[in-house]
């Protein structure tokens, strides 16, 4: 009976440990769509993160997904993707063009688009996305180019990759 009454102890510390540790990751997905000549981009990332990165950069208080949302958070927000997430296709860096953003219960939708790529031969990403508030933060980025899917990590440490296509 004590020792039952020590693993349920145990087990209960361990669960909670669990539930107070916080995990920063964010989730992009970038897809070759060749009948329309364009890389599609979707991000998924915490809004309380994305929100702190945002404020502690450029000193505003950008309340998003609430009625007091800064007027001009999109230029902001396009602003700080411009100079944390790069893409370079076939040794050519690419600028992106962001579409908008999207709330759905905590997570902030990013999208963005890069036009006019009549192929791939090879795909290097570049995502420092939250990196200077949470140095744990891992950037997951899922590729779907030329009908091949891949799935890399990127950390503070590595955060950038190179695919090739043949």
């Amino acid at each position: 009976m004590r020792f039952s009454k020590w693993i349920i102890l145990f087990l209960a510390f361990a669960c909670l440990s669990f539930a107070l540790h916080k995990y920063y990751v964010s989730m992009t997905e970038i897809k070759y769509a060749p009948e329309k000549k364009e890389i599609q981009i979707t991000m998924r990332l915490f809004i309380d993160d994305f929100e702190k990165v945002l404020s502690d950069q450029f000193k505003k208080p950008f309340a998003l997904a609430t009625e007091k949302e800064l007027k001009d958070a999109d230029t902001y927000i396009n602003f700080y993707l411009q100079q944390n997430f790069r893409l370079t296709v076939n040794e050519k860096n690419l600028k992106l063009h962001f579409l908008g953003k999207e709330y759905e219960n905590d997570i902030v939708y990013l999208y963005a688009e890069v036009p006019d790529i009549t192929g791939i031969q090879s795909i290097e990403v570049q995502n420092r996305m939250l990196f200077e508030g949470f140095p744990d933060q891992q950037n997951y980025i899922k590729f779907n180019v030329n009908a091949q899917k891949k799935t890399v990590i990127l950390t503070r440490e590595n955060d950038r990759e190179l695919l090739k296509y043949e």
